[in-house]
C-alpha cells in the first residue's frame, strides 16, 4: 500500500521520523546502561544525533522533516542518507539502487562513512563498510521474497557532507 491510500499526511511521515529517533535513543540508552554507562534521555538523544552526522537533536528532528525518502524512488547514486543497519545508527553514501526480478523489492548497495560490527560475539569481529542489502518501496529492509525482514533501512536523505 502507499501512503496514498492510507491518507497519511507529510507531517504523520515527520512525526514517524521523529519517533523512529526517540526508538533508537532509547536503544542507544539501554545497551549504553548494559555496559554501566548512565546517560541521561536527553544525552542519548543528542549522541544519536550525531551518530547520525547531525550537529545536535533539534539539527536531526529538521533534517527529518526536510528529508524523508517516502519512496525508493527518492533514493539515487551520490545521495547521503542516515538510517540503521542490523541494529546499528548509520550514516554513509547510496552507490547504486536497482531494481530485482521480485515486484517492490529494490537492491541497494551503499558506502557507510563508518564501518559497523555486525558479529554479536565478544570473541571476535565482523566489521562491513559496503553493504548490499534489499528494500522495499519506502527503504525498509526486506528479504530477497520481500518479506519484512532484517538488514538496512534508509531513514532519511542527507544534504551535509561528512565530518573530514
Amino acid at each position: 500500500m502507499t501512503s496514498n491510500t492510507l491518507n497519511i499526511s507529510r507531517a504523520d511521515m515527520v512525526t514517524d521520523a521523529t519517533e523512529q529517533f526517540k526508538t533508537q535513543a532509547k536503544r542507544l540508552r539501554k545497551a549504553l546502561a548494559a555496559r554501566d554507562v548512565s546517560i541521561s534521555h536527553a544525552g542519548s538523544l543528542e549522541l544519536l544525533a550525531q551518530s547520525h552526522g547531525f550537529r545536535d537533536w533539534n539539527t536531526a528532528v529538521a533534517m527529518a522533516r526536510r528529508n524523508i525518502p517516502t519512496n525508493v524512488s527518492d533514493l539515487g547514486i551520490g545521495k547521503r542518507f542516515a538510517g540503521s543497519y542490523l541494529g546499528h545508527a548509520v550514516t554513509g553514501l547510496i552507490r547504486s539502487v536497482n531494481a530485482t526480478p521480485t515486484p517492490g523489492v529494490f537492491r541497494v548497495e551503499v558506502h557507510l562513512d563508518q564501518p559497523v560490527d555486525v558479529v554479536e560475539s565478544k570473541r571476535f569481529t565482523g566489521y562491513r563498510q559496503r553493504i548490499a542489502a534489499r528494500i522495499n518501496e519506502h527503504c525498509e529492509p526486506v528479504l530477497t521474497n520481500g518479506m519484512s525482514g532484517p538488514g538496512l533501512s534508509i531513514d532519511l536523505l542527507l544534504r551535509e557532507a561528512p565530518d573530514a
